[in-house]
């Protein structure tokens, strides 16, 4: 199972790189909002629930960060060479 650390971690890099992780989550799952909700505020939910959106989360941080990445590399290429 999941670590409470960790899913605090989670949950606090999903509220800086998403304006509503709530609504990300929801569009990409068939979880119910109350449910998303309830993780995002810790509290305690089925643990097939957790497990879902846990790894959901990951997805979408890891993905979130290589476009920033990928963005930052376009830049410096784009402004260093003129």
């Amino acid at each position: 199972m999941y670590l409470t650390e960790d899913i605090k971690k989670v949950v606090l890099r999903m509220e800086k790189l998403y304006d509503s992780p709530v609504n990300v989550i929801k569009s990409k799952t068939q979880l119910s909002r109350p449910t998303i909700t309830k993780f995002f505020r810790l509290q305690s939910i089925r643990p097939s629930s957790v497990e879902i959106i846990y790894e959901l989360c990951l997805d979408l941080i890891e993905e979130k960060e290589e476009k920033r990445s990928s963005i930052k590399k376009r830049t410096e290429i784009l402004f260093n060479e003129a």
